[in-house]
C-alpha cells in the first residue's frame, strides 16, 4: 500500500431515501502513523465517510480499504483493525470504568489475563487509573472522553477514528486531549489517528495533513502551513465601539466589497440577533421543507428545557446557536434551568449558564462591541481605503488588527460565505442542521 493503512478510491455514497448524494467520488491516502483532519460544516459528508471507513455504512461505489482490508467484502478484518471514539457518547453511565472496558474487551475476545492487563495500561494512559472503580455516571464529560479513548485502544488497533472528541469540553480539558492524542500518535505504536473536528485550532495543533470536504467532495487537502500559503494576501479584523444604530454595519459591508483588491467581508461577531427564532433562507435543492415548520420546531425545542437538553446533547450545531446567541435569549434559556437539571447540561454551556445565573455577563450585555473581518490582496495598501469608508459611515473604531491566514480563514474561504454573510449566526447554524438532517434521513 505504499506506507498507506487508508486508501480511499473515487469512492460515492448515495442515501436510496431522498437519493442523497452523500459523498461524491473522493479519493485519498492516509499514511501509517500520520495524524489526518477531515473538516468540513455539516453536511458535508465528513461523518459519512468516517462511518463507511469504520464499516458502519457500505460504499455505494469505489473502493475503501483499511489497513489492506475491503470495507465492503472484508468488514471483521477491518473492525479489528480499528477503533472508534463516536461523537455522541455510549458509555454505560451505570456501570463503573473498569466494567465499560471490561465489556470492551470481553466483546472483542480478549482472555482474561491479556484484558486485565490491558485495561490497566489504557486507564494508565488516559490518567483514569484512580476513577476505575467509580460509576461512570460520576465522571465529568472530560473523563468520560478519555474513557472512551481508552475504550477504542483497548484491542490495540491500527487506526483510531476520533469524531469531534472534544466537543462540549473546556479549554483546558480539550488541551489534555490534545496531549493525549499526540501521545498515541509519539509513541512506540505510532498509531493513525483520523479525526474531525469543528475547532480550527484543533486540527492546526493535531494534524500532519488537513483535508477540508463540502457538499460531499474533497475541496481542498494538504498540510495547514501549505494550505495558508494558498491563500495570498492579509486578513483585517475591526471591532467598533459600542453602536445604537447597528443596521450601519451591514451598509459598511456593501461599501468595503466595492474597494479593489478586497476578497470578502463577513461578521466578526453574533451581536447582529436582533430576533429569538431567526428568519431561514434554505439551503438550494431542498425546496419541499417549510421554513416555518423549522421555526416551530424551534420554539417549541427552546420553550421546553429537556428537549433543549437532548438537542444540546445530540446536536453539536444547536449548542453552537447558544453559544452564539445575544445574551438576552441566553437569560432566557438560563431561567429555565434549575440545579438539578442544569448538572446534566454540556460543559461549554453549563459554564455560561451558571455565569449568566450568577450575574457575571451583565457587563458584556452593556458592552456591545460589533466586529467585522476583512480578506484583502494587500493589507497595508487597502486599509487607508477601509478606514475612510467606516469614517463615512460615523462609526468609531476601537482596535484594528492585521494579520496572515489562519486555518480558520481557509476554512471559510474554501467552503464559501453566502451563508456566512447572513445577519445571524443562529441562521446560518439552522442551515447547516437542516443539511444534516437530511442525510440522516
Amino acid at each position: 500500500m505504499n506506507g498507506n493503512i487508508i486508501e480511499v478510491k473515487n469512492f460515492t455514497k448515495i442515501y436510496e431515501v431522498g437519493n442523497v448524494k452523500a459523498v461524491d467520488d473522493i479519493n485519498f491516502n492516509i499514511k501509517e502513523g500520520e495524524i489526518f483532519a477531515l473538516l468540513g460544516p455539516n453536511g458535508a459528508g465528513k461523518t459519512t465517510t468516517i462511518s463507511v471507513l469504520a464499516t458502519l455504512l457500505s460504499s455505494t461505489q469505489g473502493e475503501v480499504i483499511v489497513n489492506n482490508f475491503n470495507v465492503n467484502e472484508d468488514p471483521d478484518k477491518v473492525r479489528k483493525s480499528i477503533g472508534i471514539v463516536f461523537q455522541e457518547p455510549s458509555l454505560d453511565s451505570e456501570m463503573k470504568g473498569w466494567e465499560n472496558l471490561e465489556l470492551h474487551a470481553v466483546l472483542y475476545g480478549m482472555p482474561k489475563k491479556e484484558r486485565q492487563l490491558k485495561i490497566k495500561e489504557v486507564l494508565k494512559l488516559v490518567d483514569l487509573e484512580d476513577k476505575a472503580n467509580t460509576l461512570v455516571k460520576n465522571y465529568s464529560g472530560g473523563m468520560k472522553r478519555r474513557l472512551e479513548i481508552a475504550r477504542g485502544l483497548i484491542h490495540e488497533p491500527k487506526v483510531l477514528f476520533l469524531d469531534e472528541p472534544t466537543l462540549g469540553l473546556d479549554p483546558q480539558t480539550r488541551r489534555k486531549i490534545w496531549d493525549k492524542i499526540k501521545e498515541l500518535n509519539e509513541g512506540n505504536s505510532k498509531m493513525t489517528i483520523l479525526i474531525t473536528t469543528h475547532y480550527m485550532e484543533e486540527a492546526d495543533i493535531l494534524a500532519d495533513r488537513i483535508c477540508i470536504m463540502d457538499h460531499g467532495k474533497i475541496i481542498a487537502m494538504d498540510t495547514s502551513e501549505n494550505l495558508k500559503k494558498q491563500i495570498s494576501g492579509d486578513v483585517i479584523d475591526i471591532q467598533f465601539e459600542s453602536l445604537e444604530d447597528r443596521f450601519k454595519v451591514p451598509i459598511l459591508i456593501n461599501k468595503i466589497k466595492g474597494i479593489s483588491g478586497v476578497k470578502n467581508v463577513r461578521f466578526g461577531t453574533a451581536d447582529s440577533t436582533q430576533e429569538m427564532i431567526p428568519d431561514i433562507q434554505l439551503p438550494k435543492g431542498m425546496p419541499n421543507i417549510d421554513p416555518e415548520m423549522i421555526k416551530a420546531r424551534m420554539r417549541d425545542i427552546l420553550s421546553d428545557p429537556n428537549k433543549l437538553l437532548m438537542a444540546w446533547k445530540k446536536m453539536p450545531m444547536a449548542a453552537n446557536m447558544f453559544l452564539n446567541a445575544p445574551l438576552a435569549m441566553k437569560k432566557q434559556i438560563a431561567n429555565m434551568f434549575d440545579e438539578k437539571l442544569i448538572e446534566e447540561v454540556p460543559d461549554n454551556i453549563k459554564e455560561e449558564l451558571i455565569k449568566i445565573k450568577k450575574g457575571e455577563l451583565i457587563e458584556e450585555e452593556n458592552n456591545n462591541e460589533p466586529s467585522i473581518s476583512i480578506s484583502c490582496e494587500n493589507g497595508g495598501k487597502q486599509l487607508p481605503l477601509i478606514i475612510h469608508e467606516i469614517n463615512e459611515s460615523d462609526l468609531i473604531i476601537k482596535t484594528v488588527n492585521m494579520h496572515q491566514p489562519t486555518l480558520e480563514d481557509v476554512f471559510l474561504h474554501y467552503v464559501g460565505t453566502a451563508i456566512r454573510e447572513e445577519s445571524s449566526n443562529l441562521s446560518k447554524d439552522v442551515k447547516k442542521m437542516i443539511q444534516m438532517r437530511q442525510l440522516r434521513k
